[in-house]
């Protein structure tokens, strides 16, 4: 939480920072490819990281289909959920009223126009590109470079904390630099909350489902559709509580969600919804993958995608061990 904390506080410090330079926006044109270059190494560290964990490669034959099978379920149930939340809400595929889009349509035609040419399959096969290279060398290279394997997941997570503060440090600058944010959100106001809650009940949901016509006991499906990508807490609370074999499908799961979402986003948010896209990585929505979602949709989106993040990162604690001890 501290460290959810400390990402805030530098979203928040370069916001006010760049709400003073919004005359001179033109001059920070340059944020745009700096964004990209720390996303693409961003990631290929992720694909190292995974690539060179034993517990993933070593389990990817034994319950990798059981892993994208309730991925699939739970991914589905998010977004058909919020899909239909956002419909109810009355926003348009863009997250927002129509008449929005029609205030500020001539101001943000450049911006837009640069948002769908990138967004859309180019950026998701770089991202996924790199993510291949990272899991190759993992697996490859970095086991005979490094023997003990601890001590490179400890220093590329170190690398991973810097980077996601860079990145919302950018992503903070750039809702600064743009002002329309918290103005364009007052259309929606408080049922902001609404996208988050059907982005979990929807996953949920499909857990459930899932542990009926899988092996597993619902409780176990709701408990793995309840770690939303948070591949560190969740299994981790699943073998704790003596179900090893669902946290290890539980593990695969939440990684496969997390990487589904950086890799798919920009696709899904250019041919479904920006909200849909939002809800797909789970807890990650808040910190890895929200420059993936401020490169490829609006700027207010950002604060769908920090609220579904968020949200989902406080449910996880508790909703996988009450599943677990009650209906398990």
């Amino acid at each position: 939480m501290l460290l959810l904390a400390f990402y805030w506080s530098v979203m928040i410090v370069c916001y006010l920072a760049a709400s003073k330079l919004r005359e001179k926006r033109e001059k920070f044109a340059f944020l745009e490819k700096a964004l990209n270059i720390v996303i693409y190494i961003l990631v290929f560290i992720m694909g190292l990281r995974m690539g060179s964990n034993e517990e993933v490669t070593s389990n990817l034959a034994v319950i990798g289909l059981q892993s994208v099978g309730i991925t699939v379920f739970t991914v589905g149930g998010s977004m058909l959920l919020v899909y239909f939340t956002r419909k109810l809400m009355g926003l348009n595929r863009q997250g927002v009223k129509d008449a929005i889009i029609e205030q500020n349509i001539e101001d943000e035609a450049g911006q837009d126009e640069s948002r769908q040419d990138s967004s859309g399959m180019k950026t998701t096969l770089i991202i996924l590109a790199f993510v291949a290279a990272g899991l190759a060398i993992g697996y490859l290279i970095i086991p005979k470079l490094f023997e003990d394997n601890s001590a490179f997941q400890d220093f590329t997570g170190d690398l991973m904390v810097l980077g996601i503060t860079i990145l919302l440090a950018f992503v903070g600058f750039n809702m600064g630099l743009d002002g329309n944010v918290f103005s364009n959100l007052k259309e929606v106001g408080i049922k902001v909350i609404f996208i988050p809650i059907a982005a979990i009940s929807g996953s949920l949901l499909m857990g459930a489902l899932y542990g009926l016509i899988s092996p597993f006991t619902v409780g176990e499906g709701i408990a793995i559709s309840a770690g939303f990508g948070w591949y560190t807490m969740a299994p981790g609370l699943m073998v704790e509580a003596g179900f090893v074999v669902s946290g290890a499908i539980s593990f695969m799961h939440n990684v496969i969600r997390e990487t589904l979402g950086i890799i798919i986003i920009p696709l899904v948010a250019k041919k479904i919804g920006y909200l849909e896209a939002v809800c797909i990585p789970g807890v990650a929505a808040m910190d890895v993958c929200l420059p993936i979602v401020e490169k490829s949709c609006r700027p207010e989106t950002i604060i769908y995608s920090f609220c579904t993040g968020g949200l989902m990162c406080f449910c996880t604690p508790t909703i996988v061990p009450l599943a677990l001890q009650f209906l398990a």
